[in-house]
């Protein structure tokens, strides 16, 4: 089991898009069905066709971003996507091989992947040493296999309905609050008295 970190996800719309439908993207939808492809040097020749003044050097590095999507992630490796409308990072893992289907202008080469958690890019930084802001769209990251089982564990049943228990208290608690005060308002015409509810209600709603 490996992790890669890819940092291609498109637009806001196509972040949302990857998430929902469970796949992730290289990008290039542009280019046509690369199922038949066997190596980087083919990858790059569509590439030069598409874009015939691009740089070498360029043209090698994302030929090879491509070539590692289809070919080099593997069934069972987790994936890192660094999200841009929040502050996390969306771990999955990879249950797919590529595949060639429009989900939108920017993404038709996707992998299928079972979507895990959600970590802080600053912490997923800290423990990965890496610099989510490098320019590489695709890279393996070193990391022993130790934590590599740390990001697939999942949380037993009795935690989980801890949790949603823990969960349901707070919400009864807000909504018990909620309604005291919302008697306290109806029984009232005052307005400096309506202030000091409504702000009451505004603190309760922040502080939860």
């Amino acid at each position: 089991m490996k992790l890669w970190l890819l940092k291609a996800a498109g637009t806001l719309e196509d972040e949302e898009l990857i998430l929902e439908n469970s796949v992730i993207t290289i990008g290039w939808a542009e280019f046509p069905d690369l199922s038949g492809i066997e190596n980087e040097a083919q990858v790059k020749k569509i590439m030069l066709k598409k874009y015939p003044g691009m740089q070498e050097a360029r043209s090698s590095a994302w030929a090879g971003d491509i070539h590692a999507f289809i070919k080099k992630i593997g069934k069972g490796d987790l994936v890192a996507v660094p999200l841009k409308t929040r502050n996390e990072v969306a771990i999955g893992k990879v249950t797919g091989d590529y595949e060639y289907r429009q989900l939108s202008d920017f993404m038709s080469h996707i992998r299928k992947v079972r979507w895990l958690k959600m970590l802080l890019k600053g912490d997923f930084e800290e423990e990965y040493d890496i610099d989510l802001n490098s320019p590489e769209a695709l890279s393996l990251v070193e990391a022993d296999p130790e934590k590599l089982s740390g990001l697939i564990e999942i949380k037993n049943l009795g935690t989980l309905v801890e949790e949603l228990n823990f969960a349901l208290e707070e919400l009864n608690s807000l909504k018990e609050e909620l309604l005291e005060l919302t008697s306290r308002l109806a029984g009232t015409e005052d307005i400096s008295e309506v202030r000091k509810i409504a702000a009451e209600m505004e603190k309760t709603l922040r502080g939860k």
